[in-house]
């Protein structure tokens, strides 16, 4: 099937270079959320390690580790996913990191095993970028804001 898509839509993909990338002016909740999950991600990889050493090897002590990963996993998930709530895409005032239901934009990437929210998470941990699942804008984390003209160069004008 042949693809409609025009070359500016091409260009304007999440996948594409830097310059079509916005800037976050306050990149703070996504930072608290991504270090959230972060920290998420690894009690899972614990959890699934111990059920693993639990399986091949039974024992008290893996048991009472493998209770201790799990509630480990259950209170940063709880975390996580509150900070996750509390970043908002700047244009629509979508939460991107956590998927609610909306219908998605056509530009929503998505990795398939995952919905569009970790998705955006998973790309922000690899390289600081995501695209906003409800507006489909690209946002760039590493990105700078422009910087404000003073008041006496607008005064000249």
């Amino acid at each position: 099937m042949e693809d409609l898509r025009s070359d500016s839509s091409l260009k304007s993909s999440p996948s594409s270079s830097a310059p079509n990338c916005r800037s976050l002016p306050y990149r703070g909740s996504y930072v608290w959320a991504m270090l959230w999950v972060s920290i998420h991600y690894a009690g899972i990889i614990a959890s699934i390690t111990c059920l693993i050493i639990y399986l091949i090897e039974p024992g008290m002590l893996v048991a009472k580790t493998l209770a201790v990963c799990l509630g480990f996993t259950a209170v940063t998930w709880a975390i996580a996913f509150f900070k996750r709530r509390a970043a908002f895409c700047p244009l629509c005032r979508g939460t991107p990191l956590i998927n609610t239901g909306a219908l998605v934009h056509d530009r929503a990437v998505r990795i398939w095993p995952f919905n569009q929210g970790v998705t955006a998470g998973l790309s922000i941990l690899a390289n600081q970028k995501f695209c906003c699942m409800y507006c489909g804008t690209s946002y760039d984390l590493l990105k700078s804001r422009p910087a404000r003209k003073e008041m006496s160069e607008m005064d000249n004008l």
